[in-house]
């Protein structure tokens, strides 16, 4: 694989994935069909526990889609006269982001807008590093609008409200400022990577049964009536419960707290 496009690590069940390079800021439709391939790659290694996608390049983590292949595409479909022509752009990464059994850490390295910062949203967790650099949706400023899940997937991050008004103003905002209003988890002061790795190790210290379906439960929890939701959290929470891994861990703790002093009988 081209490693200016991507390169993919993977060490102590942790799977670290590097876009683009100094040389390729973008995202486009190679880059997409790698970090598909490489994602896919990482949900079906029974090794890998967690992923993390960063950039490489400095002072980003990727750019934004790239808006010459837009123009090619725009110009082509316009040529053709399709009224729905078939797009793939980064939809392939974004579902696997979404649906693989295992978290998904983005670690913001740098300016990370538009498509780039739909990618981010796939992720169970926004990690950015403090800098001056933007995050967000300018796509208005284009005549354009979100066309990766972005319209969809920010209001149920932050809430319709401040969706709305975020990607209607085109005003990306400060790794500070995207924490405050709920954009990413956490901006550090440090190497976003570095954090990302602290969770990543803590994360891998869990069952993946556990994290599986915590993830599954907490993703689906606003797209299923509240009922249907508490039935599967209770058929799922009876399944880890009964699991050995489950077993072991709740004797040792229940062995562990019986001998402390401060227990009371």
């Amino acid at each position: 694989m081209n490693g200016e496009v991507l390169t993919t690590h993977v060490a102590d069940g942790i799977a670290v994935i590097t876009l683009g390079s100094a040389r390729r800021i973008y995202i486009d439709q190679e880059t997409s069909d790698a970090l598909f391939e490489a994602l896919n790659k990482c949900a079906l290694d029974t090794g890998v526990r967690v992923v993390i996608l960063t950039g490489a390049a400095p002072g980003y983590f990727v750019r934004h889609y790239s808006i010459p292949e837009l123009i090619r595409f725009a110009e082509s479909v316009r040529a053709t006269g399709r009224e729905w022509p078939e797009a793939r752009f980064i939809d392939g990464p974004i579902s696997v982001c979404e649906s693989m059994p295992k978290p998904v850490i983005a670690a913001i390295s740098g300016t990370c807008l538009a498509g780039a910062f739909e990618l981010t949203l796939s992720c169970d967790l926004r990690i950015a590093e403090d800098g001056d650099y933007q995050i967000g949706f300018p796509e208005t400023n284009f005549g354009l609008l979100p066309g990766a899940g972005g319209t969809q997937r920010l209001p149920r991050t932050i809430g319709m409200p401040a969706a709305l008004m975020h990607i209607l103003m085109g005003v990306p905002v400060s790794p500070r400022e995207a924490e405050r209003k709920g954009l990413v988890h956490e901006t550090v002061s440090g190497k976003a990577l570095d954090r990302a790795m602290e969770i990543a190790r803590h994360l891998s210290s869990f069952t993946p049964e556990s994290l599986a379906y915590i993830k599954r439960l907490v993703r689906s929890a606003t797209e299923m009536p509240l009922a249907q939701g508490l039935l599967l959290e209770r058929r799922l929470f009876m399944k880890v419960c009964l699991s050995d891994a489950a077993l072991s861990r709740m004797r040792a703790y229940d062995e562990q707290d019986s001998a402390s002093p401060s227990r009371v009988t």
